[in-house]
């Protein structure tokens, strides 16, 4: 409380927001640190919930009051993981900073080095967050902002790929959707524009944009090997694949010709970001909308399965989230290469698919629920961690089943997978909309599932009061 380090650095907040404002830039708001659990190799400071809290309490949040009542102060600033503990330890009306906190922000990345689980992890965990803020009382204006998202390393552009560039904007598409529908306030694209590589960079922390600056396209030029004069980064991942091709090739491949001649790349993204930005106004709010299975019943009534030669074929595109670190999760059975398991030799639940550029992927389920994310995650199949699973019957009649994990942790008896209903109800999305599978009590109801072999379909009726069937 008496730190004059900590009194300063507060002051150089309010310094810097009275800067702008000079300038007739009003700041909306401001966030303790951006990624406070993490030792960046850049400009950062490190925090726990405790320190940070303290420094709000005793310096931020005064200092701010004081002299630009009207900024929000917001806390977190971090991925999905750990939003619940910040939010528990901080927003909890005994601690003294609470009265000073006007939301929390979170970020998309996952927390390892995976880049392609970026923007895929997380859901179950906003709406718990969203639940804590009505247990803990906070008041009933906080928000929830999604304050940081890119692709990373380097450009579509760069990469020469435009399957991944698609891919990343989609996963845009998909991830703002359920931020919206999880009850997020907002979400923020990290970059507006950057150069070919995603620089410049001071460190070499190369990420993707909506827009690429390449004013030497303006001209006319490709095979361009020369970096620009601002980027001092070299060519950490190779040439720039985008620079190599005409005109006419990148308009062909959907990067528009009439701003590649005025200097700008227009990447996927950008229209994803464009169209919902347009549409989602301040004020709107998240309806229910999700994709169900018809109501025709048996092998037809899935909405992406085919039947050809009597044989159910998943479809749906390719599975490309069938990779280590993924939430297992329950939606409506909707046909999907998704849903679609297989019951190895190994005992293993397989899910097959296929990474954004087109390598084949497998992974399995495994068998102790993560700490963070409190369900399931998908492991490599040849690993400690690949759960061993065993099908018995229940009900031959009605060929319902139980499925023991062998290899848990838990006794026997607390063995058995389970849904796992989401905290908030759901969301937009609702009570099928995401729940999570986890290892709980044989002796329950949400341990009672299906598993059809022919169409690789774990089934489970636990939410059949709230619309129908859900598949893991």
């Amino acid at each position: 409380p008496d730190s004059r380090y900590a009194a300063t650095w507060a002051l150089y907040f309010s310094k810097f927001l009275s800067a702008y404002k000079a300038w007739g830039v009003d700041l909306f708001a401001v966030t303790v640190q951006n990624e406070p659990e993490f030792p960046a190799p850049w400009e950062a400071c490190a925090y726990d919930p405790t320190n940070q809290a303290s420094f709000i309490a005793n310096h931020l949040g005064p200092v701010l009051r004081r002299d630009h009542p009207d900024v929000k102060l917001l806390i977190f600033d971090h991925n999905k993981d750990h939003a619940v503990k910040w939010g528990t330890s901080i927003l909890n009306q005994s601690n003294p900073a609470s009265e000073f906190v006007d939301g929390t922000a979170v970020h998309w990345y996952a927390g390892g080095m995976d880049r392609l689980l970026d923007g895929s992890q997380g859901q179950p965990n906003l709406h718990r967050f969203l639940s804590m803020l009505d247990e803990e009382d906070v008041k009933p204006n906080h928000l929830l902002l999604g304050s940081e998202a890119c692709h990373c390393p380097s450009t579509g552009y760069a990469g020469g790929n435009l399957k991944v560039a698609w891919d990343r904007a989609e996963r845009y598409g998909h991830t703002v959707l359920a931020d919206l529908a999880a009850g997020s306030n907002g979400w923020v694209e990290w970059n507006l524009i950057l150069d070919s590589l995603g620089g410049p960079n001071h460190l070499g922390n190369m990420c993707d944009s909506p827009l690429l600056a390449v004013p030497y396209r303006a001209n006319g030029e490709h095979n361009v090997t020369v970096l620009p004069s601002f980027e001092h980064s070299d060519f950490p991942f190779g040439p720039v694949v985008g620079d190599t091709r005409t005109r006419e090739e990148l308009n062909a491949m959907g990067f528009p010709a009439e701003y590649l001649d005025k200097g700008v790349v227009v990447q996927p993204m950008f229209y994803y970001m464009g169209h919902i930005s347009r549409h989602v106004r301040p004020g709107s709010r998240a309806v229910h909308a999700i994709v169900d299975q018809t109501d025709f019943g048996g092998p037809s009534s899935r909405t992406f399965r085919q039947t050809i030669n009597n044989k159910a074929i998943a479809g749906g595109g390719i599975n490309n989230l069938a990779r280590p670190g993924i939430e297992v999760t329950l939606w409506p059975c909707e046909g999907s290469t998704r849903q679609k398991w297989t019951l190895n030799v190994q005992n293993n639940f397989q899910v097959f698919g296929h990474d954004w550029l087109g390598a084949p992927t497998v992974s399995c389920i495994g068998h102790t629920a993560d700490p963070s994310f409190k369900g399931l995650l998908l492991t490599s199949c040849d690993d400690e961690s690949t759960g061993m699973f065993r099908v018995e019957y229940v009900n031959v009649t009605n060929a319902t089943v139980q499925i023991f994990v062998e290899n848990s942790n838990e006794i026997d008896g607390e063995n058995c997978l389970i849904s796992q209903p989401l905290k908030n109800n759901g969301g937009a999305y609702g009570a099928r909309g995401g729940a999570q599978v986890n290892i709980g009590s044989c002796d329950s109801l949400p341990a009672i599932w299906k598993f059809d072999d022919s169409s690789g379909e774990i089934i489970s009726s636990f939410f059949e009061a709230d619309g129908g069937d859900v598949c893991v």
